[in-house]
């Protein structure tokens, strides 16, 4: 028997065609997304993460907005420290010398040593200069008459040894006791010359022979 054809029934009118149905997958297979839905096409690979941009950038310069600024040393701001001025501490500070123990020695060293460095100090300042002339003044006076002192001693022993009535300290010890009142008043004017010229000022000792004038 025929089936008559249902696209040409006359009671019913033409039947729209029937789409053909998707090939579905395979058993076990994952399914696939509808057209248009998230996941339906692959996702683009991911650059890897990088710190450097991939473009050139201008050079953010100095006083910029928004760029934080540090100054410097020895810019525009920011001044460059400036070192101290020497003020001649080191030819009072040679005086210390004295105190190295050996006896007349060490205060004769120490009155050299302090007038042999008055060129190299007197080089750096003003301050410095008037302290290097007032040290090797007062330290060539005392090389003077600590020597002279000595000298003395020596002399007045020999001459008067075998004196009867030289026999005592006195007066054969007078020369030795000036040199060491001489010695103590160096010590004083050191201490006193290396804290001033710390400080920034000078000392001056009015009775040191001027063996250098300014």
């Amino acid at each position: 028997m025929r089936t008559p054809d249902a696209s040409n029934d006359p009671q019913h009118g033409p039947v729209p065609p029937v789409p053909p149905q998707p090939a579905q997958p395979p058993y076990g297979a994952p399914a696939q997304p509808p057209y248009g839905a998230p996941g339906a096409y692959p996702a683009a690979p991911q650059q890897p993460y990088s710190a450097a941009p991939p473009y050139p950038v201008a050079p953010q310069q100095y006083g910029a907005p928004g760029v934080q600024q540090f100054p410097v040393p020895g810019t525009y701001g920011y001044p460059m420290p400036q070192a101290k001025p020497s003020t001649g501490t080191l030819s009072w500070a040679l005086g210390f010398l004295i105190f190295i123990g050996i006896p007349f020695l060490s205060g004769i060293v120490s009155g050299v040593v302090m007038a042999s460095v008055y060129r190299s100090v007197a080089r750096k300042g003003e301050i410095a200069r008037q302290n290097a002339r007032s040290a090797a003044n007062w330290a060539l006076t005392y090389l003077t008459v600590s020597i002279v002192l000595l000298i003395v001693h020596v002399i007045v022993l020999i001459a008067f040894a075998g004196s009867e009535g030289m026999r005592g300290f006195f007066p054969l010890g007078i020369p030795i006791t000036l040199y060491f009142a001489v010695s103590i008043l160096h010590v004083v004017l050191v201490i006193v010359g290396t804290v001033k010229a710390s400080g920034g000022k000078v000392l001056h000792v009015p009775f040191a022979i001027p063996y250098i004038r300014s």
